[in-house]
C-alpha cells in the first residue's frame, strides 16, 4: 500500500526572488488579498513575500493595522505543510520585534 509523505522542502517550482508582489502603500494589502486565495501557489508566494517584509518594524506595524494577523491565524489551519511552516516563520518575526509583542489590540 502506497504512504503519503509531506516534505518539509519548499517546493522546487516556487523561486522566492520571483514573486510578484505590489510595491510601496499596496504591498501589504496586496499580500494580505493573496493570503486568502484559494490557490495554493498563491498563498506561498504571499507567505514568502511577508516573511521578507517582516523583518521591518513598520511592515508589522502596517500589517497589524490591516488585518493580517487574522489571516495568519486562519493558515496556522492549512492543510498544506508549507503554508504552516511559513505561517508560522512569519509570527516568529512578528513576536520577536517590539512592535508585534506590544501591538494594542482592542477587544481581546
Amino acid at each position: 500500500m502506497a504512504h503519503s509523505q509531506n516534505s518539509m522542502e519548499l517546493p522546487i517550482n516556487i523561486n522566492a526572488t520571483q514573486i510578484t508582489t505590489a510595491y510601496g502603500h499596496r504591498a501589504l494589502p496586496k499580500l494580505k488579498e493573496e493570503l486568502q486565495s484559494e490557490d495554493l501557489q498563491t498563498r506561498q508566494k504571499a507567505l514568502m513575500a511577508l516573511c521578507d517584509l517582516m523583518h521591518d518594524p513598520e511592515c508589522i506595524y502596517k500589517a497589524m493595522n490591516i488585518g493580517c494577523m487574522e489571516n495568519l491565524k486562519a493558515l496556522l489551519k492549512d492543510s498544506n505543510s508549507v503554508v504552516r511552516i511559513k505561517t508560522t516563520e512569519v509570527l516568529y518575526i512578528t513576536a520577536s520585534h517590539s512592535v508585534g509583542r506590544s501591538s494594542d489590540r482592542k477587544g481581546e
